[in-house]
């Protein structure tokens, strides 16, 4: 390939009208002028020669591991998004394109980049439009998902109600269940309605896949019978609840395409990649609208409500995550829709260690353990369930469960709902730790997972342990035991 440094190249990258950094090993050796107005620098000199530190350690090796497998005979980079920083410190999104050149007689990566922030915030608009969507056409079918359990455990509670013996607490273990099927419902909807910017992470793939088939169930089970067969799969890099949402729309869609049919679900690891498929044996796709399938806003569900955005918003996720979706089909024979991937990079090994033994009391006294939560009922449920191990004083307003904190009362424990009305367990623990900060660190947070950021984003700076309702009480037990410390 020809050379970076001659004359008739330079003055092509010059004046180009996207970013040109050429590097190597993480050094840049050459940047043209679209790239030091692109990064808020002057000229191409405060560039040269200094580390790439405009991009963050994690892109720079999502870029060194596309180029080692594109040199190693994979196909061609296509672009890719990655987060980048300007020398004032703000944050621009920058899609960038890599190949490998000769430059001064080595290897070094020439990188092509434009500003694709504007773009990427209208992208994610446009996503947040597509899971209300989402939402709303699942709404009936959840509420009926919901209700089935409800009325299953209302049914079991009533004949424990009547008789309480040995042989009915099968009965109590079925009740057990039917909550748990609640909750898992829920936290899935939960999940997959939340927006915020995550960072991309390890993803349990089968986990992902069945939490999108618990969501839309009551689709597919009118319609098709789903056949898995995906095995042990290793962990995969993207945003589960994005993957998630990937699952959602195309079992939605495969559902939508057949009647009493079958739709697959299959999947394989290579080394660098995880492949899935998605298959239905409906009435496919014709060839001049498969073509057209991933544009945004192309819809051959108009009428039924068809928003034309979930394929082409599932190909965004796959891509910005370093993967890939694909379409494959023919009228009467069904679609396969091809996802492609990352494998996550194995996490290091840690060291073993011994876990330590939970604290214990050396004086025999039970442990005092107030509880702030403005239902009433959970009040009392936690005082019942609390009873024996320790001494619980029940608060369901927070302004009176501060003045106590305040106080001369002494608690080896609180544990406080984050949202209540009025005062909420952040608003609570914030003044605490101001006036009396050994008493804040006694907190354990419980919450139902209806936080906002501001809480969310506290409570990701404190130690203090949380638990999710709903809990089981050794985990409950194990955690007050903590906060109280040893005595």
């Amino acid at each position: 390939m020809t050379g970076v440094g001659e004359p008739g190249f330079r003055a092509l990258v010059e004046h180009a009208p996207d970013a040109i950094v050429v590097s190597r090993e993480g050094i840049v050796l050459y940047a043209n002028g679209a790239a030091a107005r692109l990064l808020g620098h002057d000229s191409p000199d405060e560039l040269v020669g200094k580390p790439m530190t405009f991009l963050d350690a994690r892109s720079i090796e999502v870029m060194r591991r596309r180029i080692a497998a594109m040199q190693s005979g994979g196909e061609p980079l296509v672009p890719r998004e990655y987060p980048a920083k300007r020398r004032d410190g703000s944050e621009i999104t920058a899609e960038i394109t890599s190949t490998v050149i000769d430059f001064d007689g080595a290897p070094a990566v020439l990188a092509y980049a434009r500003d694709v922030t504007e773009r990427s915030r209208l992208r994610a608009q446009l996503a947040h439009a597509d899971r209300l969507a989402s939402l709303g056409m699942m709404a009936a079918g959840i509420a009926h998902e919901i209700n089935n359990p409800l009325a299953f455990s209302s049914l079991a509670a009533q004949m424990l109600e009547r008789r309480v013996t040995e042989e009915d607490q099968p009965f109590v273990a079925e009740v057990r269940a039917g909550i748990d099927r609640i909750a898992a419902i829920v936290r899935d909807l939960k999940t997959f309605g939340r927006f915020e910017d995550e960072a991309p992470g390890r993803v349990d793939l089968a986990a992902a896949i069945e939490s999108a088939e618990r969501l839309v169930a009551h689709e597919i089970r009118p319609r098709a019978r789903l056949v898995k067969d995906i095995g042990e799969l290793p962990a995969i890099t993207g945003i589960a609840r994005r993957v998630e949402q990937v699952f959602v729309n195309l079992l939605l869609n495969a559902a939508l395409a057949v009647d009493d049919g079958t739709i697959t679900v299959s999947a394989r690891a290579t080394s660098e990649h995880v492949l899935v498929a998605v298959r239905d044996d409906g009435v496919g796709i014709a060839a001049a609208d498969l073509e057209r399938v991933f544009e945004p806003f192309f819809t051959t569900r108009a009428q039924t409500g068809g928003t034309g955005l979930g394929l082409a918003i599932c190909r965004d996720i796959m891509r910005r995550a370093g993967g890939d979706l694909v379409a494959r089909s023919a009228p009467g024979e069904g679609t396969t829709m091809d996802l492609t991937f990352a494998r996550a990079v194995p996490e290091p090994i840690a060291p073993r260690t011994i876990p330590a033994p939970p604290p214990q009391t050396d004086d025999g006294r039970h442990l005092r353990v107030l509880v702030v939560d403005d239902e009433p009922l959970i009040v009392r449920a936690l005082g019942g369930a609390l009873a024996g191990f320790g001494d619980v004083v029940g608060e369901t307003n927070a302004e009176r469960a501060l003045e106590r904190m305040l106080g001369d009362e002494a608690f080896d424990a609180i544990i406080c709902d984050v949202m209540m009305a009025g005062m909420t367990g952040v608003d609570l623990h914030e003044r605490v730790a101001r006036e009396r900060p050994e008493v804040a660190r006694r907190f354990v947070f419980v919450t139902g997972g209806t936080y906002t950021a501001r809480e969310r984003k506290y409570l990701e700076n404190v130690s203090n342990q949380r638990l999710s309702k709903p809990f089981a009480m050794p985990d409950l037990r194990k955690a007050i035991e903590t906060a109280a410390g040893p005595r």
